[in-house]
């Protein structure tokens, strides 16, 4: 049985409030260096993990919506390295500033709470509508890169050097 929010809106809501305490954290302390079991170093790579993943979920809902098989994990992937895919993240996104992946990660979480609302309940949370997810319904991942996803970079932040 999965565990979590059971509705788009529970997901939205959950996601909305802890991303909101997600950016008063990390613009309270945006130059300073993360965890050290974190694939980065700063607080803005935390934002860009944030929103790559976005970007993965998006493109799995537009590959789906095309009628194609969504990739995931991407090609070239797999669950179990998951920490290539992380770094591939960090690295396309090394060059941007933390105003700028703030701005990013807004913008993205703003397009997964349209596409989640865009979903049908009773299909986003059913484990067995989407196989390509490979388990949980599409209701838990979107919870996953969301709400659940914002408080790990909450704990990320939380362990900041200062």
């Amino acid at each position: 049985m999965e565990t979590g929010p059971s509705s788009a809106d529970a997901v939205i809501a959950d996601g909305d409030a802890r991303l909101a305490a997600l950016l008063r954290h990390a613009d309270a302390l945006p130059d300073h260096a993360v965890a050290p079991d974190f694939a980065g170093d700063r607080v803005a790579d935390v934002l860009a993990h944030l929103h790559g993943w976005h970007l993965l979920f998006l493109g799995w809902i537009d590959d789906e919506a095309a009628g194609a098989e969504p990739g995931a994990p991407p090609p070239g992937h797999t669950w179990e390295r998951l920490a290539e895919l992380n770094a591939a993240i960090l690295a396309q996104h090394s060059h941007r500033t933390y105003a700028e992946l703030r701005e990013l990660l807004v913008a993205s979480h703003g397009r997964m709470v349209e596409a989640v609302r865009a979903l049908d309940d009773d299909r986003l949370f059913d484990p067995q509508a989407r196989p390509w997810t490979g388990g949980p319904s599409l209701g838990r991942v979107a919870h996953e890169c969301l709400g659940d996803h914002y408080a790990w970079g909450e704990e990320a932040l939380g362990q900041c050097a200062v």
